[in-house]
């Protein structure tokens, strides 16, 4: 097996500086990242915010009938955030815990942990989602935080329209189009748990019509805090890739983006024994849209990713070829459709260290394996302008389970421009990983050979109401019914289906704008959870209240974006979560404040402090201690430079 290579920070520092230099020393541009688009948009702006992910095809966030939160661009830097997941802790009904200094659990409505697999995480429309566990490696899924136009977040099963594991919910980071970064940034930070991260990019024109970009990220971040064992925890990533976009007067717009990264991240598996995990990666992607007559439109999309992950544990090498094609077409004044279909093509070589071999296995080492899928959601006008109903279905067959159909069902009212209500149904389903399918001990015991696709019904309703243009709200209750869940019978020698259960709550997301300079998010969630064991298991019954203590009851933020003056902002947030008991987490509270003060039109100076309330404290561990040993969280500070030309 391939061992982890030990990589240094001024490997990366070596790598990454000298493009920050170069950039610094580039010709000026006119910079589209200026104080014009960094502009806070009012509350009635942020209603109408078109998304993508809910419907595919663009939409108002104030007329979608799903439960939808988009944070933008600007909110992510006003967050005063260095990842995904730091910026997710604002959203209603997302559960974020830091599971040690470089690894996060991130999920929704239940089953979080950092194992969690029931969320399906999107970058411009590419699954991030890892077969080989089934669920996200935050630590090594990075982007610069300044190219994201917008994360569209929908709580909520989205299997009709983007499959399997589209459970409990979707995440789609979209960043912008390369017309939009024209001009150069750079930007450096660093503080004393986070090392650095240093970011540059740049674009340009090319061409008439033709946009491009390239861009750096690096960063390197301390261990947490451990009282059992010192923590193996220091992660370091290297990020490179560049974007290409042709619009041509006829409309057609084409796009070509890649991205190469290399990332490190140490983790303790247990008293005794430390590792450093290599993951290495690289993609690319291609997209063509071309409208035709009458609004209609058609999108074909082909990505190809490769994946290289090293650990004591398992390794992978892994590419996947990805086909997609959507149409979109009116029907009449009332219909309006959207269909399409794809294949995903996946080919991997699995393996465990030589020491393990004939004991624990993945077998057969190497896989090919295909995913099918034809959708067709019709968008209905009943009552025009006032009355829609949204009906969809998918048919996946995948090798990893059974060929599945995925319903949906929409209706949203809305009284007027101001107010939505809308209620839902729909089905989704979770397959297997790879391990869970072919996981093997002694070369002959196979626990996944009896487990299939996890199932699940939901079924909300929700308000959304603009008050007025400085005033807010969006509400939604939801009850999910859970069946075929995943078991573990026969001493952990079967994999089963053999849970069930549901989980119901709410989710509330506020804003509000005081005055013209002032902005007030609140949001808050509530979580109720209650599983049980089908009459055939013999699964240890505690293992239910263990998975339902993996995620908080209560969850509340407040986030204040405060203009001083036009070039000193003051941003603060307050959180509090809920105890977590099957991982012996207290509740907690904590603050984060960050001040900007934009020095002249082309740098800013930033500092923020974070977790300001404790020294330390936990906030999520391993869902199995055989996968290693959480650290703590640390108060932290830090302090940024950024230029732009």
């Amino acid at each position: 097996m391939r061992r982890a290579r030990q990589w240094s920070s001024s490997h990366q520092v070596g790598t990454a500086i000298p493009l920050l230099l170069a950039l610094l020393h580039g010709s000026p541009a006119a910079a589209s990242d200026s104080i014009d688009l960094l502009k806070r948009m009012n509350v009635e702006e942020l209603m109408n915010v078109e998304v993508y992910s809910a419907s595919r095809y663009l939409e108002p966030v104030q007329a979608s009938p799903n439960a939808i939160f988009v944070l933008t661009g600007e909110d992510l830097r006003r967050a005063h955030v260095t990842s995904i997941p730091e910026a997710l802790r604002l959203v209603p009904g997302v559960q974020v815990g830091r599971v040690d200094a470089n690894k996060w659990a991130v999920s929704m409505r239940g089953f979080n942990s950092r194992e969690a697999n029931k969320l399906l995480v999107l970058l411009d429309g590419r699954s991030i989602y890892d077969p080989l566990f089934s669920g996200t490696m935050w630590e090594s899924q990075d982007v610069m935080l300044e190219d994201v136009e917008r994360i569209e977040v929908i709580r909520g099963p989205g299997g009709t329209l983007w499959g399997a594991n589209a459970f409990n919910g979707i995440i789609n980071i979209i960043t912008k189009d390369s017309r939009d970064t024209q001009g150069g940034i750079a930007a450096l930070s660093g503080g004393d748990e986070e090392h650095y991260t240093a970011v540059a990019r740049y674009g340009w024109q090319p061409a008439t019509e033709q946009h491009a970009r390239v861009y750096a990220k690096a960063w390197s971040h301390d261990t947490g805090y451990s009282e059992v064992a010192p923590a193996h925890d220091a992660a370091e990533m290297l990020r490179v890739g560049f974007r290409w976009d042709w619009s041509a007067g006829s409309g057609d717009r084409l796009r070509v983006s890649g991205d190469l990264f290399r990332a490190e991240t140490g983790i303790r598996e247990d008293a005794t024994l430390v590792q450093d995990v290599l993951h290495r990666g690289r993609n690319v992607m291609l997209r063509w849209d071309h409208p035709l007559a009458e609004g209609n439109a058609l999108q074909l999309q082909l990505y190809h990713d490769h994946v290289d992950f090293d650990s004591i544990g398992f390794d992978q090498l892994r590419n996947t070829w990805d086909l997609e094609l959507q149409h979109s077409v009116r029907f009449g004044a009332r219909n309006f459709v959207v269909w399409g279909g794809g294949l995903k093509l996946m080919r991997d070589r699995t393996g465990t260290q030589p020491e393990l071999e004939g004991l624990v296995d993945v077998l057969p080492a190497s896989r090919k394996d295909e995913v099918i899928n034809v959708f067709a959601q019709d968008t209905i006008s009943l009552i025009p302008d006032r009355l829609n109903l949204v009906a969809g279905l998918k048919y996946e067959s995948t090798d990893y389970a059974s060929s599945a159909w995925l319903p949906s069902l929409r209706l949203a009212f809305t009284p007027s421009a101001r107010q939505t209500w809308w209620m839902a149904a729909s089905e989704a389903t979770r397959v297997p990983s790879r391990l869970e399918s072919d996981l093997t001990f002694f070369s002959t015991i196979r626990p996944g050979d009896g487990f299939g696709a996890e199932q699940v019904r939901a079924y909300e309703l929700g308000q959304r109401l603009l008050v007025s243009p400085r005033f807010g709200y969006d509400v939604t209750l939801f009850y999910n019914d859970y069946d075929d869940l995943l078991t573990s019978e026969a001493g952990g020698t079967q994999f089963r289906n053999l849970m069930h259960g549901d989980s119901h709550g709410a989710e509330v997301a506020l804003r509000w704008e005081p005055t013209s300079n002032w902005r007030l998010d609140a949001a808050y969630t509530w979580l109720e959870m209650d599983l049980a064991l089908d009459p055939a298991s013999t699964s240890n019954p505690s293992r239910l209240r263990y998975i339902e203590g993996l995620s908080p009851r209560h969850q509340a933020s407040l986030h204040s974006l405060f203009d001083v003056r036009t070039d000193v902002e003051l941003d603060i947030t307050l959180r509090h979560v809920g105890a977590l008991p099957s991982l012996d987490v207290p509740d907690y509270m904590e603050l984060d404040v960050g001040f900007t003060w934009k020095a002249t039109p082309r740098l800013d100076v930033s500092i923020a402090g974070r977790n300001l309330l404790q020294a330390h404290h936990p906030e999520q561990g391993f869902a199995s201690s055989a996968t290693g040993m959480s650290s703590e969280t640390q108060r932290s500070a830090y302090a940024r430079l950024a230029w732009r030309y």
